[in-house]
């Protein structure tokens, strides 16, 4: 019933622009609680908070919209209207052009459970930014984030072969063979399991 009532306040606080750094950060605050999940990630919140991360010039307003995302995304009901609203696009537009690792290991988080959904898979293959930043951080990422873009390529290369023949375009195959050998437990284990989805796929 608490959550109930504060979105309701948030609603009336995200119309105005005077209140989006305060209304952004009780959405994160919020977003902690398993029961907040699933009301703010299949109502207004989410463009809400993706007009925040595309338009928002506010940096820790929009660090706070994206770790919202992050928290969301990994309850299933929520996937369906993410995409729709257009989360995929925002990704890209930041993952393209990462303040720093912790922007782009967040993005990549919430890929990863995007990718537990077929139509969500096809529109992050056909974002070639997306397919690209994440490949990157195969090669440059901290071995979380590696484990993390890993994960990711291997639902996505496993829901499509087109999306395998463009991870394999980036140049991905030296950068998974390190990960396999010197990643963290799980990272050298989806690492594995796509050098083997490749070598199948040939």
């Amino acid at each position: 019933m608490l959550e109930l009532a504060v979105l309701t306040i948030l609603q009336k606080m995200i119309a105005t622009t005077d209140s989006v750094g305060a209304a952004t950060a009780l959405y994160l605050s919020l977003s902690y609680l398993e029961e907040a999940k699933p009301i703010i990630g299949t109502t207004e919140p989410v463009p809400f908070l993706i007009w925040v991360l595309k338009h928002y010039t506010d940096v820790q307003c929009k660090l706070d919209a994206l770790h919202t995302l992050y928290n969301i995304s990994s309850h299933h009901t929520n996937i369906p209207h993410l995409v729709s609203s257009g989360v995929i696009d925002a990704l890209e537009d930041i993952i393209a052009h990462p303040s720093d690792h912790n922007w782009r290991e967040k993005c990549i988080h919430v890929l990863n459970c995007l990718a537990s959904s077929k139509a969500a898979c096809d529109d992050i293959t056909a974002a070639p930014g997306l397919i690209r930043g994440i490949a990157t951080s195969l090669d440059v990422g901290e071995h979380v984030e590696q484990e993390q873009a890993a994960t990711c390529l291997l639902k996505l290369c496993n829901a499509t072969e087109k999306c395998s023949q463009i991870v394999l375009e980036e140049g991905v195959i030296p950068s998974l063979v390190l990960i396999s050998v010197n990643g963290t437990t799980r990272g050298k284990q989806k690492a594995q399991k796509l050098l083997m989805l490749f070598r199948e796929q040939r």
